[in-house]
Protein backbone atom coordinates (compact mmCIF):
# COMPACT_ATOMS: atom_id res chain seq x y z
CA UNK A 1 0.00 0.00 0.00
CA UNK A 2 2.38 2.00 1.27
CA UNK A 3 4.81 1.81 -2.76
CA UNK A 4 1.00 2.55 -4.21
CA UNK A 5 0.88 5.93 -2.73
CA UNK A 6 4.45 6.76 -3.11
CA UNK A 7 3.78 5.66 -7.17
CA UNK A 8 0.47 7.78 -7.40
CA UNK A 9 2.27 10.62 -5.63
CA UNK A 10 5.23 10.60 -8.47
CA UNK A 11 2.45 10.05 -10.82
CA UNK A 12 0.68 13.06 -9.72
CA UNK A 13 3.69 14.76 -9.61
CA UNK A 14 4.38 13.79 -13.18
CA UNK A 15 1.66 14.94 -14.66
CA UNK A 16 1.72 18.19 -13.00
CA UNK A 17 4.88 18.89 -14.50
CA UNK A 18 3.90 18.01 -17.93
CA UNK A 19 0.85 20.38 -17.73
CA UNK A 20 3.27 23.00 -16.26
CA UNK A 21 5.47 22.46 -19.23
CA UNK A 22 3.48 22.27 -21.96
CA UNK A 23 1.78 25.76 -20.82
CA UNK A 24 5.10 27.04 -20.77
CA UNK A 25 5.57 26.00 -24.07
CA UNK A 26 2.49 27.37 -25.68
CA UNK A 27 3.19 30.92 -23.88
CA UNK A 28 6.57 30.82 -25.66
CA UNK A 29 4.55 29.78 -28.75
CA UNK A 30 2.09 32.46 -28.18
CA UNK A 31 4.95 35.48 -27.56
CA UNK A 32 6.73 34.35 -30.59
CA UNK A 33 3.74 34.33 -32.84
CA UNK A 34 2.52 37.89 -31.19
CA UNK A 35 6.31 38.77 -31.73
CA UNK A 36 5.95 38.46 -35.77
CA UNK A 37 2.50 41.04 -35.90
CA UNK A 38 2.84 44.26 -37.62
CA UNK A 39 1.18 47.26 -36.81
CA UNK A 40 -0.58 46.85 -40.49
CA UNK A 41 -1.80 43.27 -39.39
CA UNK A 42 -3.17 44.54 -36.04
CA UNK A 43 -5.11 47.61 -38.28
CA UNK A 44 -6.54 44.82 -40.75
CA UNK A 45 -7.77 42.85 -37.99
CA UNK A 46 -10.03 45.97 -36.13
CA UNK A 47 -12.30 45.06 -39.01
CA UNK A 48 -14.64 48.53 -38.89
CA UNK A 49 -14.27 48.88 -35.36
CA UNK A 50 -13.51 52.61 -34.19
CA UNK A 51 -10.21 53.68 -33.62
CA UNK A 52 -8.25 56.97 -33.09
CA UNK A 53 -5.17 57.67 -34.58
CA UNK A 54 -2.72 60.15 -32.68
CA UNK A 55 -0.84 61.20 -35.79
CA UNK A 56 1.80 64.14 -35.06
CA UNK A 57 1.67 66.14 -31.92
CA UNK A 58 -1.94 67.49 -32.57
CA UNK A 59 -3.89 65.92 -34.73
CA UNK A 60 -5.95 62.89 -33.86
CA UNK A 61 -8.35 60.85 -36.63
CA UNK A 62 -11.04 59.15 -35.34
CA UNK A 63 -13.06 56.40 -37.41
CA UNK A 64 -13.25 52.63 -38.69
CA UNK A 65 -9.89 51.39 -40.72
CA UNK A 66 -11.08 50.95 -44.34
CA UNK A 67 -8.11 49.79 -46.26
CA UNK A 68 -4.80 48.57 -45.09
CA UNK A 69 -1.23 48.48 -47.39
CA UNK A 70 1.84 47.52 -46.33
CA UNK A 71 2.95 50.90 -45.45
CA UNK A 72 -0.63 52.76 -45.20
CA UNK A 73 -3.86 52.35 -43.56
CA UNK A 74 -7.35 54.29 -45.32
CA UNK A 75 -9.67 55.13 -42.09
CA UNK A 76 -13.54 56.23 -42.91
CA UNK A 77 -13.88 59.19 -40.28
CA UNK A 78 -16.42 59.22 -37.86
CA UNK A 79 -17.23 63.62 -38.18
CA UNK A 80 -17.20 63.50 -41.86
CA UNK A 81 -17.45 60.09 -43.33
CA UNK A 82 -14.55 61.08 -45.15
CA UNK A 83 -11.65 58.99 -46.15
CA UNK A 84 -8.00 59.84 -44.75
CA UNK A 85 -4.80 58.23 -45.69
CA UNK A 86 -2.18 57.85 -42.95
CA UNK A 87 1.06 56.59 -43.34
CA UNK A 88 2.02 53.88 -40.97
CA UNK A 89 4.84 55.43 -40.06
CA UNK A 90 3.05 58.51 -39.12
CA UNK A 91 0.98 57.02 -36.77
CA UNK A 92 2.03 57.23 -32.72
CA UNK A 93 -0.40 55.71 -30.75
CA UNK A 94 -3.75 53.93 -31.83
CA UNK A 95 -6.59 53.83 -29.53
CA UNK A 96 -8.95 51.33 -29.22
CA UNK A 97 -6.70 48.21 -31.45
CA UNK A 98 -7.32 45.12 -30.14
CA UNK A 99 -5.14 42.60 -29.56
CA UNK A 100 -6.57 40.64 -33.09
CA UNK A 101 -4.88 40.26 -35.86
CA UNK A 102 -5.19 39.71 -39.50
CA UNK A 103 -2.10 38.80 -40.84
CA UNK A 104 -1.34 40.16 -45.05
CA UNK A 105 -1.53 35.91 -46.08
CA UNK A 106 -5.37 35.50 -44.06
CA UNK A 107 -6.57 38.66 -45.70
CA UNK A 108 -7.31 40.63 -48.94
CA UNK A 109 -4.50 43.36 -48.09
CA UNK A 110 -4.30 46.24 -50.16
CA UNK A 111 -1.05 45.76 -52.89
CA UNK A 112 -0.73 49.35 -53.43
CA UNK A 113 1.83 51.37 -51.90
CA UNK A 114 1.63 55.00 -50.57
CA UNK A 115 2.93 56.22 -53.50
CA UNK A 116 -0.16 54.44 -55.73
CA UNK A 117 -3.12 55.13 -53.28
CA UNK A 118 -1.68 59.41 -53.98
CA UNK A 119 -1.11 59.20 -57.48
CA UNK A 120 -4.89 57.71 -57.48
CA UNK A 121 -5.99 60.90 -55.37
CA UNK A 122 -3.55 63.06 -57.92
CA UNK A 123 -5.63 61.73 -60.85
CA UNK A 124 -9.27 62.81 -59.42
CA UNK A 125 -7.87 66.34 -58.91
CA UNK A 126 -9.99 66.69 -55.46
CA UNK A 127 -8.38 69.42 -53.57
CA UNK A 128 -6.67 68.11 -50.35
CA UNK A 129 -5.28 68.91 -47.08
CA UNK A 130 -2.02 67.79 -46.39
CA UNK A 131 -0.90 67.09 -42.57
CA UNK A 132 3.05 67.27 -42.32
CA UNK A 133 5.41 67.79 -39.98
CA UNK A 134 6.06 70.97 -40.95
CA UNK A 135 2.49 72.36 -41.33
CA UNK A 136 -0.86 71.96 -43.15
CA UNK A 137 -0.95 72.88 -46.86
CA UNK A 138 -4.41 72.65 -48.83
CA UNK A 139 -3.98 72.08 -52.97
CA UNK A 140 -4.00 69.69 -55.22
CA UNK A 141 -1.62 66.49 -56.06
CA UNK A 142 0.22 67.42 -58.99
CA UNK A 143 2.42 64.61 -59.14
CA UNK A 144 3.67 61.84 -56.79
CA UNK A 145 7.73 60.54 -57.44
CA UNK A 146 9.64 57.83 -55.06
CA UNK A 147 9.59 59.53 -51.92
CA UNK A 148 7.90 63.37 -52.05
CA UNK A 149 5.06 64.11 -53.96
CA UNK A 150 4.41 68.01 -55.49
CA UNK A 151 1.49 69.90 -54.59
CA UNK A 152 -0.27 73.17 -55.78
CA UNK A 153 -1.14 75.05 -53.30
CA UNK A 154 -4.11 76.68 -53.02
CA UNK A 155 -3.78 79.11 -49.62
CA UNK A 156 -7.09 80.51 -49.57
CA UNK A 157 -8.81 77.74 -50.07
CA UNK A 158 -10.25 78.76 -53.47
CA UNK A 159 -10.88 75.49 -56.07
CA UNK A 160 -8.75 76.83 -58.62
CA UNK A 161 -4.86 78.57 -58.19
CA UNK A 162 -5.23 82.17 -57.21
CA UNK A 163 -2.33 85.22 -56.60
CA UNK A 164 -0.32 83.17 -53.81
CA UNK A 165 -0.72 79.73 -55.28
CA UNK A 166 3.00 77.71 -55.51
CA UNK A 167 4.24 74.65 -56.32
CA UNK A 168 5.40 72.93 -53.18
CA UNK A 169 7.56 69.78 -52.88
CA UNK A 170 6.36 67.46 -49.76
CA UNK A 171 8.62 64.57 -48.72
CA UNK A 172 6.84 61.42 -48.35
CA UNK A 173 8.67 61.17 -44.86
CA UNK A 174 7.03 64.16 -43.35
CA UNK A 175 4.11 63.38 -45.05
CA UNK A 176 1.85 62.64 -41.23
CA UNK A 177 -2.09 62.28 -43.68
CA UNK A 178 -3.34 63.16 -46.11
CA UNK A 179 -7.30 64.56 -46.13
CA UNK A 180 -10.41 65.82 -48.33
CA UNK A 181 -10.53 69.43 -48.11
Amino acid sequence: MRFERIFEDLEGRFEHHEQEELRAVSEDLARAERAQLTLADRLRGAGRRELTLHVGSGLRLAGAVEEVGAEWVSLRETRTAQRAVVPLAAIGIVEGLSSRARPAEESLRSPLRLGSVLREIARDRSVVRLETTAGTVLGRIAGVGADALDVLSLPTGESSSVPGSARLTVTMSSLLAVLPR
